[in-house]
């Protein structure tokens, strides 16, 4: 009647899995354009790796958070990008799918570690 819901994207499987993993984990990065990000990113998810952490307490005005969606095991890994103003988000990346390997590379950059 209304039309309220209307207009609102439909989730994509991958979507929908990863936002059901049990853990998540986010970080920030200095802010870097989101269409930027996810150009790298879809081309090596490695690129993730030349952007510069940032603390949140310290620059809340803008940044590029990183959120991971995983299992216990780390069998299944999820990250999907947000360009973030004031602490509203601008804009979302799609969900990408990660390894292991790389999100233990990209915490490190923040001084955590996972087994």
């Amino acid at each position: 009647m209304f039309g309220f819901g209307k207009g609102k994207s439909k989730k994509t499987e991958e979507e929908k899995r990863a936002e059901g993993m049990p853990k998540t984990k986010k970080v920030q990065f200095d802010p870097v354009p989101l269409e930027k990000a996810v150009g790298e990113i879809t081309e090596n998810p490695r690129a993730i790796l030349q952007y510069k952490p940032v603390n949140y307490y310290a620059t809340k005005d803008s940044f590029l958070l990183c959120v991971f969606y995983y299992n216990n095991e780390y069998t299944e890994i999820y990250m999907r990008l947000e360009y973030c103003v004031n602490d509203v988000s601008k804009g979302k990346s799609p969900v990408f799918t990660i390894d292991k390997d790389l999100m233990r590379d990209i915490l490190r950059k923040f001084g955590q570690n996972i087994p």
